[in-house]
């Protein structure tokens, strides 16, 4: 009898904030309840991390992009800020919450 092999795959994204400034984080595939899919990406930029979603990867890339800039030209985690938490994500259950 075969054991079944409990792989998951995880696919890499690149934020860039230009030539020499690139960072790799998780790009996920989030299905909403009404079937439509959106993608969830999460990358570590020095200390920090940035997050985004967006309906197509060429949207979030250049989302992702941007906020590496922010981040490392503009100063945007030196701002402690509001911590806000998406309530229609939910990434263990891969899934959105549109109602």
């Amino acid at each position: 009898m075969k054991k079944e092999l409990k792989i998951e795959l995880t696919e890499l994204f690149m934020a860039q904030a230009d030539k020499y400034r690139c960072f790799h984080g998780i790009i996920k595939k989030v299905v909403g309840n009404d079937g439509s899919m959106s993608f969830y990406s999460k990358i570590k930029v020095n200390d920090g991390y940035i997050h985004s979603s967006a309906p197509d990867r060429d949207t979030l890339g250049k989302q992702l992009d941007e906020l590496c800039i922010m981040v490392l030209d503009k100063g945007l985690h030196k701002h402690a800020g509001i911590t806000a938490v998406n309530p229609m994500i939910n990434l263990d259950n891969k899934s959105i919450n549109l109602n």
